[in-house]
């Protein structure tokens, strides 16, 4: 069973895309945790949250081939949508896997 504390740490690092400090939040989150679950989903939201940036820096230089602007829209919703169902999913107390990089994470770091 999940404590209250690890669930917010959990959630606080998916939720550094919306407060604004994407990377640095999951950052902060594995340096202040003292358990694996906790440090596992600050990984995995740090991974995602560098494809993420990583894929918009791609798509802004794609944007003069006309190619960057749908890319740009489906990006946008991808890093809408996965982090909220990441936070719900670990206040409820499921050990989440972002679909992209979740598995690559969990195996290499």
């Amino acid at each position: 069973m999940l404590t209250t504390e690890q669930k917010l740490l959990c959630a606080l690092a998916h939720l550094g895309t919306f407060i604004g400090i994407p990377i640095i939040a999951p950052i902060i989150v594995l340096l202040v945790a003292k358990d694996a679950y906790t440090k596992m989903q600050a990984k995995e939201a740090l991974g995602f949250q560098i494809l993420l940036a990583v894929s918009f820096a791609v798509a802004a230089i794609l944007v003069f081939l006309l190619i960057g602007i749908p890319l740009i829209l489906v990006l946008g919703l991808v890093g809408l949508i996965f982090p909220i169902v990441a936070i719900v999913k670990v206040l409820d107390g499921v050990d989440y896997s972002y679909p992209l990089t979740g598995q690559i994470v969990r195996k290499n770091f």
